[in-house]
């Protein structure tokens, strides 16, 4: 087991199940634009790259398709 994991050992299966959807509707609750320096620097390095590269970007559907997933 993951070390980060093993005080929640002890919770049995039902009880982890339980941790899991209180923290997905925790997640979701808490959804909207991201606010975090490091995460919007990333996103405008990638603007950037995108302006200053033009037609060289894949769009979703691209990437999807080289991975053999279906959208």
């Amino acid at each position: 087991m993951n070390p980060t994991l093993q005080p929640l050992q002890h919770l049995g299966r039902f009880e982890r199940l339980q941790l899991v959807e209180d923290l997905w509707d925790e997640f979701a609750a808490e959804a909207g634009l991201e606010s975090r320096p490091k995460v919007l620097e990333e996103l405008q390095r990638r603007v950037d790259w995108r302006d200053t590269h033009p037609g060289q970007g894949k769009s979703l559907v691209q990437i999807a398709q080289a991975l053999g997933v279906r959208l």
